[in-house]
């Protein structure tokens, strides 16, 4: 596997990490997992939980227009140095992202968030930068 299809996997998979601790949280807030009716469950959710909730549902996005630029730029053959880069780092801010949401910090949160974005940005501009 290259490193760009490893990036992809471990994007996919950083959904459901956060989808693995939103579990967890449902499990302890309530009477165990509601299998018959999760996503109300899931509503139900405070503190830690309720923000893993968030990282959960962020991570669908994030991915979307990750997923999207990084076929783009396949599709193109543009030089892998930049696009590995770029996409490696996208992944390890995204681990970072989903800490910083559940563990509460928000201001740190959100400037992880703008950074992660600003990688995927520049992986939809590399097929027109020199």
């Amino acid at each position: 596997m290259t490193i760009i299809t490893i990036c992809l996997l471990v994007s996919i998979g950083q959904i459901y990490l956060a989808k693995g601790i939103v579990a967890l949280a449902m499990a302890k807030e309530g009477k165990g997992y509601d299998n018959h009716h999760p996503r109300m469950q899931q509503a139900k959710l405070s503190g830690w939980g309720a923000r893993a909730n968030g990282a959960h549902q962020n991570g669908f996005e994030a991915f979307s227009i990750f997923s999207i630029a990084i076929l783009f730029n396949l599709l193109l053959e543009v030089d892998f140095y930049w696009l590995e880069i770029l996409a490696m780092s996208f992944v390890a801010l995204r681990f970072l992202y989903i800490y910083l949401y559940i563990a509460d910090l928000p201001k740190a949160r959100s400037t992880i968030w703008t950074l992660a974005f600003l990688c995927t940005m520049f992986i939809y501009l590399l097929p027109i930068l020199p």
